[in-house]
C-alpha cells in the first residue's frame, strides 16, 4: 500500500509492505533509511552499540532467526520504504515463540543481548513448533518510525503500517494480532518500542485481552519520567521531547486531570480480531 506524507514541502509516497527474503532487516534502524548500501554496515551517525552489533556473531543469528520466520510464516515484519530504502518497521511473531522469549526473560530488542541468546538456545525443531501457531495469533515486537529523524515522525506512517499488517495477516489465515500498551498517561520516549498507548490502539480496533503489572524498574523510570515533566525538568528542546513532540502538554494534562499513579505500572495487552 501507498502512504502519502510530506517533507519540507515535498510529496513522498511512502511504500508499505511486509517484509520478504528480498531484503532481511536484521538491525535497528537510528538513522534511515536503511539500504543495502548500509545493511550490514550501518550510517556514520549511527550509535557505537549499532556498529558493534554488526560486527558480531549475534548479527548472523538475528538475521538467521528473521529468515526462518519468513520462510515458515511469509513473512515477520512490515516495512515503510522511501525511496529505495527503510524507513519504519515493525516486527511480529506468533504468540507462541513470544510466550518462549517473555518467559525466558528475554528483551525483545535485536541488538540486545539477551535475544541471540534466546534463540540459539531454541533447536530447530522447537523454533518450528512455536512458529505453527495454533493460536493462529501474531504478537507485535517492536515498531520504530523514523527513529533519529524526527521529519517522518506524526505523519500516519505507523497507522499505516499497522493497518498493512492487519491486512496482511487477515489475507494469510491469521486469527488474532496482540500488541504491548501503556496506560496513555507514560510518555511517549519512556513507552519502549514494543508499546503503544492504550486509547490509540482502542481506536484503531483493538480491545484489552490481559492487564499485568509491570516490572518494577519500568514503573519507576514511567513514574521518574512524568515528575520530571510536571516539575519542570525537562525543556521542550531537549531530544527526548524534541524527538517525541507533544510530550510535555499531553503528559501535562492527562496527569493533572487523572489518577496517573494508580495505573502507572500498569501493562496491557491489547488484541485485534482479524475474523470481524
Amino acid at each position: 500500500m501507498k502512504h502519502a506524507i510530506e517533507i519540507d514541502g515535498e510529496r513522498r509516497d511512502i511504500d508499505i509492505r511486509p517484509m520478504d527474503d528480498e531484503f532481511i532487516v536484521f538491525r535497528k534502524m537510528y538513522v534511515p533509511p536503511i539500504t543495502r548500501e548500509n545493511l550490514t554496515a550501518g550510517s556514520p551517525d549511527d550509535p557505537s552499540c549499532l556498529t558493534d552489533f554488526l560486527h558480531s556473531d549475534a548479527a548472523s543469528i538475528v538475521k538467521g532467526f528473521l529468515e526462518k520466520q519468513t520462510r515458515a510464516m511469509g513473512s515477520c515484519a512490515i516495512l515503510a520504504w522511501d525511496g529505495d530504502g527503510v524507513i519504519g518497521k515493525m516486527y511480529f511473531t506468533t504468540h507462541e515463540m513470544w510466550e518462549a522469549f517473555r518467559q525466558a526473560g528475554c528483551y525483545l530488542c535485536v541488538e540486545h543481548e539477551s535475544m541471540p541468546r534466546m534463540i540459539q538456545s531454541l533447536s530447530n525443531d522447537e523454533i518450528a513448533a512455536l512458529l505453527a501457531s495454533p493460536s493462529k495469533t501474531l504478537h507485535i515486537l517492536c515498531h520504530n518510525i523514523g527513529h533519529f529523524d524526527t521529519r517522518y515522525h506524526g505523519k500516519g506512517i505507523a497507522s499505516a503500517v499497522l493497518d498493512e499488517m492487519k491486512r496482511w495477516a487477515k489475507e494469510n489465515g491469521w486469527r488474532t494480532i496482540e500488541i504491548d500498551s501503556c496506560p496513555d498517561v507514560v510518555p511517549f520516549y519512556a513507552l519502549g518500542s514494543q508499546h503503544w498507548r492504550r486509547s490509540a490502539l482502542e481506536k484503531r480496533g483493538f480491545y484489552l485481552a490481559r492487564d499485568t503489572v509491570c516490572p518494577e524498574q519500568q514503573a519507576g523510570f514511567r513514574r521518574q519520567s512524568i515528575e520530571r515533566i510536571l516539575t519542570g525538568q525537562f525543556k521542550d528542546d531537549d531530544w527526548d521531547i524534541k524527538t517525541y513532540p507533544g510530550n510535555i502538554a499531553d503528559v501535562k494534562r492527562l496527569a493533572e486531570t487523572s489518577d496517573w499513579e494508580a495505573v502507572i505500572d500498569r501493562d496491557y495487552v491489547m488484541a485485534f480480531d482479524l475474523q470481524q
